[in-house]
């Protein structure tokens, strides 16, 4: 018993050894050699891949984009309507300072219309500057529109 005790040790011990050191490299020479093959094994053919007509990171921006681009256009609007209703308030109020006026004859009071009659017209113009920004936003907005389409058919390098 003592002796097939001594032999299986001995036969074993050289696995536990290898175990410590292992290389994958070198496992790969030693399934070669042992195999009878000295080559490494055969690389596989790469082929060229094909990329899709619509590249779907190219489009998503363009998406994300488009979506911003009509958040900035109804912010932009917004402030629009807000800037008209104050000129419709500016507005009433000279025709009820007006309205006043003709029973009153009060010079502080016409210097009232006339400064009113001012900031009517300042209104007036940032309410067209405003459409203006609102008109080319909306082209702006239009155009990405487009260009989601158009991309959607072409190739994107």
């Amino acid at each position: 018993m003592k002796n097939l005790f001594i032999v299986f040790t001995v036969m074993i011990m050289p696995i536990f050894a290898n175990a410590q050191s292992f290389n994958p490299s070198q496992q790969v020479l030693l399934h070669g050699t042992v195999m009878g093959i000295d080559e490494k094994a055969p690389q596989l053919v790469q082929l060229p891949t094909m990329k899709p007509i619509v590249t779907l990171n190219h489009v998503e921006k363009a998406k994300a984009k488009l979506a911003r681009e009509e958040q900035k256009l109804i912010k932009i609007a917004r402030k629009a309507w807000d800037k008209e209703d104050d000129l419709k308030k500016e507005q009433d109020q000279l025709k009820t300072l007006e309205n006043a006026s003709q029973n009153n004859n009060d010079a502080d009071h016409q210097k009232k219309i006339e400064a009113l009659k001012k900031q009517i017209a300042k209104s007036q113009e940032k309410v067209n500057q405003a459409k203006i920004e609102v008109e080319l936003e909306s082209k702006k907005v239009e155009d990405l529109e487009k260009a989601i389409d158009d991309a959607k058919y072409t190739r994107h390098d």
